[in-house]
């Protein structure tokens, strides 16, 4: 009879053990699910991050996200310094911003390459 008792004990340990281990195994560590409901991107979805304005026109000169500013609008008479006082983010560093006809121009300092454009001065 001893022996029926820790053959019953040792069924439900093993049988416990099991059904535990396929548990962890359903969904792992780190994995959060494929059935996603936070309004994340699911699989195969990606945002960009730089899905804003790529281009505007003034004057007769275009104005292109990756492009140079035009000659004409490089100097100081653009340069934004007051750009807390305008609501804009901190350029990043080796950056200033540029305001051109309303719009503002994100632009790298030693190529003059538009890095990003607010149009009608609305920062999102």
């Amino acid at each position: 009879m001893k022996l029926f008792a820790n053959w019953k004990t040792l069924s439900l340990l093993s049988l416990s053990a099991l059904m535990v281990s396929q548990s962890v195994l359903a969904d792992g560590p780190g994995r959060g699910g494929d059935d996603r409901h936070d309004g994340g991107p699911s699989h195969g979805e990606y945002r960009r991050h730089d899905d804003g304005p790529r281009h505007f026109s003034y004057r007769g000169h275009d104005f292109d996200r990756g492009r140079p500013v035009p000659n004409d609008f490089r100097g100081p008479d653009y340069r934004v310094d007051d750009w807390r006082d305008r609501g804009l983010p901190s350029p990043p560093h080796g950056q200033h911003w540029a305001y051109v006809d309303g719009n503002y121009l994100l632009v790298a300092a030693t190529t003059g390459i538009i890095t990003s454009i607010i149009l009608n001065g609305m920062h999102p």
